[in-house]
């Protein structure tokens, strides 16, 4: 089962053209491909199964933001484009050269995992979230931190 990507409104040739030059090569095709009808979209709640991980890709990075994006992460791969962020501040980047798709984890100093060969096939992998999948047992949550700031509405 797939998961629903708003359609969006296509980045413009200038912004296409602007992300190629700072790449200095050609967009790959899926890339391009999805960001005509998806560029900057925030999924369906979804879930995606790494090696090390399950992660749930919280929004699509815009064209626009790729490249700025890139230089502004500390750590972040250097020549690749910035697709997409998990929901705990990791990444998925696209390899220009191959089309492949990587995951970017902040908190891990080993190579990147390739998640799919391409942008389509890192769309096929996503599923919706499911809660009733979770399953904690008794004891298995030791403790909790809550944000001080936090302000429950009843």
């Amino acid at each position: 089962m797939t998961i629903h990507i708003p359609k969006m409104p296509s980045p413009s040739a200038a912004a296409l053209s602007d992300l190629e030059s700072w790449l200095g090569q050609q967009l790959p095709a899926t890339y391009v491909e999805f960001v005509r009808n998806h560029d900057g979209a925030e999924p369906q709640e979804n879930s995606l199964v790494t090696n090390e991980n399950e992660v749930a890709l919280s929004r699509f990075i815009s064209v626009n933001e790729a490249a700025k994006l890139a230089e502004q992460i500390d750590g972040f791969p250097v020549g690749v484009i910035a697709f997409a962020e998990d929901s705990c501040g990791n990444y998925f980047y696209v390899e220009p050269r191959s089309g492949s798709v990587r995951f970017w984890d902040h908190e891990v100093e080993s190579e990147d995992e390739v998640v799919a060969s391409d942008v389509s096939g890192l769309i096929a992998k996503l599923t919706p979230f499911d809660m009733t999948k979770v399953k904690l047992t008794p004891g298995q949550v030791k403790r909790v931190w809550v944000d001080p700031s936090f302000t429950p509405e009843f």
